[in-house]
């Protein structure tokens, strides 16, 4: 698994190359890397900081050389590790205003370190150009990120009850796009949560289904997306087999052809998944 991640060793040779891997993806923990040059950066950090270290050990990365934690929203999946980031390695945390009271409010201790832009605002990061953009989730100012690097394009967007226009012109031409595809509604229907959970997660501020994600999919595709990868499943209400199925075949009744045309991707749920070199 090791020889996997080299690439990534050596990429500040390679500085056209922007390397996108999911540390972890789930209902129980989200965390990516996005490195280009000499500047690491994650997205969410819903992992212990044990965790964060064993994962970013496999990139031969300490949490030391994480140049900031961009968040997408404040649910505990997406913040948990931040309390001990900021405390032992003083990460500097980026998120939108909403987001970031929402992390001042549940780790006082991060306040210090907490960087709140304006949702919409594009600005220079190291090596990497970020551009925030709304995603209708149940909290007070969720958002998914474009990141630019090397002149390759990263769309992520997790955590949104439905695709509106806004994301999709956010998504629209990326090079690479991390989505959720974070259940199946019939198995979330005929599932033990309670009614009102299920009515959370299918509404237009919840998650988004393997069927929405297969539209959103499709169109991604055919805007000039080469590199699709699945992310935030729901253990209790979808499987890795049944989210791709579900968007492969979207794709193809668009006319394209997983591993011609596009590639498809699951992200592990507790483990580090594919390295994108783009």
């Amino acid at each position: 698994m090791r020889l996997l991640y080299l690439l990534l060793r050596y990429h500040h040779y390679l500085e056209y190359i922007m390397t996108i891997s999911t540390l972890a993806s789930s209902s129980s923990g989200n965390c990516t890397i996005v490195s280009h040059s000499n500047t690491h950066v994650l997205i969410d950090a819903g992992l212990s900081l044990r965790r964060i270290r064993e994962a970013l050990r496999v990139f031969d990365l300490t949490p030391d050389d994480i140049a900031g934690v961009f968040v997408t929203h404040e649910h505990s999946d997406h913040i948990s590790g931040i309390k001990m980031l900021v405390k032992y390695h003083k990460t500097p945390v980026f998120a939108s205003c909403g987001a970031g009271q929402g992390i001042c409010d549940a780790i006082p201790e991060a306040g210090p370190y907490v960087n709140s832009f304006k949702t919409g605002t594009e600005f220079e990061f190291g090596d990497i150009t970020v551009r925030s953009f709304n995603t209708p989730h149940d909290t007070t100012e969720s958002v998914g990120y474009r990141l630019l690097a090397g002149g390759k394009a990263l769309a992520y967007v997790t955590d949104l009850g439905c695709v509106t226009s806004e994301v999709m012109d956010a998504a629209h031409g990326a090079d690479i796009a991390v989505i959720e595809a974070n259940h199946d509604r019939d198995m979330l229907k005929s599932g033990p949560y309670p009614y009102f959970l299920k009515e959370r997660i299918m509404s237009k501020y919840g998650h988004l289904s393997n069927c929405d994600c297969g539209q959103f999919a499709a169109r991604l595709a055919l805007s000039g997306t080469r590199y699709i990868q699945l992310s935030h499943l729901s253990r209790e209400n979808n499987t890795p087999g049944l989210a791709h199925k579900t968007v492969d075949r979207a794709l193809a009744n668009c006319g394209l052809a997983v591993g011609k045309d596009i590639e498809l991707d699951v992200a592990p749920p507790f483990t580090p998944g594919r390295v994108y070199n783009v």
